[in-house]
């Protein structure tokens, strides 16, 4: 983007809910993005929806100076739907409805072209079996990734190499 800005951040927890019935993702806790280059900070906290009553996906956020206490926004509303701020005057405005959002559909390397150790190959036999309703060979492709990471590591410890991530 060309504003040479670097992000910190921590992320929330995700949790699978209603998983007997129709099953959705919920995601839970605080989270906080700095930007040490603006001096900017967002205090975000995903609410988990209460058992009886209560909105699904709610989130408040505070953006405030890394050295100040006072946000100087506060957002309230749903992540996957409307955010609002409150004014100075108390009054409520749409921040953002991301629901009017553009997609962005991710630009992935084919297969192929990938590492051995990226993501989407590693896990490809798993998303394949599970998009063609095959539980069994989800299930028989997720072993044998797990056996693979196993032997990997087993290999590993056996030459002395810490693990790196990168």
């Amino acid at each position: 983007m060309g504003h040479n800005e670097e992000y910190i951040a921590t992320l929330p927890s995700a949790y699978g809910r209603s998983i007997l019935t129709v099953p959705w993702v919920e995601l839970g806790g605080k989270c906080i993005i700095d930007c040490p280059q603006t001096g900017y900070s967002a205090h975000i906290e995903f609410h988990c929806k209460p058992l009886y009553g209560g909105k699904r996906h709610r989130v408040t956020t505070e953006i405030r100076r890394v050295k100040e206490k006072k946000p100087i926004l506060k957002l309230d509303g749903e992540w996957n739907g409307i955010l609002y701020t409150k004014l100075p005057n108390k009054t409520q405005e749409t921040f953002v409805d991301t629901s009017k959002l553009t997609l962005v559909k991710k630009k992935i390397k084919k297969i192929e072209a990938q590492e051995n150790n990226e993501s989407h190959r590693v896990w490809c036999n798993v998303t394949k079996e599970l998009m063609a309703d095959n539980e069994k060979g989800a299930s028989d492709a997720k072993h044998a990734v797990e056996e693979r990471q196993r032997t990997i590591a087993r290999q590993r410890k056996e030459r002395g190499e810490e693990w790196r991530s990168e």
